[in-house]
């Protein structure tokens, strides 16, 4: 009888360990302005954007560096994992513990980036107009496109201005060529957008 509690016991033990059933790695993501800039996770170089990659749960820092742009730090975020408190709820303290010490208790989030960097000496004033470029371009890429279909509407006018483009026939012009360039990508055509600004 008791033989058969204490097995039953170590079979939830093993289930709630979320160690063995979340793992120590996570898939993250990281997406960047900046193609090929290099991607460190305490210190330690792991990849280069657009990065995807598992990396271990108990990494603290971000930071993302290229030559010629001020690096990006940033601290990673966690949350407990849902099978931690399943440790603890059963009595599982052994395995508890070893899910903080391999930090398969955590779970990175957000677990995707979009990181952008300022190229050395742009002005926080022109990077944010770029970042607001974009910003705009990205999801409202289909309502751009239908815009362009009838030659006029807020969207065109709002990008057209946010670009600091003349609203003429030439502009619409070109966005029409860039949204074609971009194939309905939008991080692509948002990068080409703010390629157009003349800062």
């Amino acid at each position: 009888m008791y033989k058969s509690i204490l097995i039953l016991l170590s079979f939830l033990f093993i289930i709630g360990c979320a160690t063995i059933t979340k793992g120590t790695k996570q898939l993250v993501t990281i997406n960047c302005n900046v193609d090929g800039a290099s991607v460190l996770l305490d210190g330690v170089k792991v990849g280069e954007t657009p990065f995807a990659g598992e990396i271990k749960k108990n990494k603290k820092m971000l930071m993302i560096k290229k030559e010629g742009y001020k690096t990006y730090s940033a601290a990673l975020s966690t949350n407990l994992e849902g099978m931690f408190w399943g440790n603890i709820i059963i009595g599982g303290t052994l395995g508890s513990i070893t899910d903080f010490a391999s930090g398969a208790a955590y779970a990175y989030s957000p677990a995707s980036y979009q990181v952008e960097l300022i190229a050395e000496g742009t002005s926080l004033k022109d990077f944010e107009k770029k970042v607001k470029l974009k910003k705009f371009a990205m999801p409202n890429i289909s309502n751009i496109s239908a815009d362009l279909s009838i030659g006029q509407g807020p969207y065109l006018n709002s990008v057209i201005q946010l670009a600091d483009m003349e609203n003429d026939t030439n502009s619409i012009e070109l966005i029409r060529n860039l949204l074609i360039e971009a194939n309905g990508d939008q991080v692509i055509f948002g990068k080409l957008m703010v390629q157009q600004l003349n800062i």
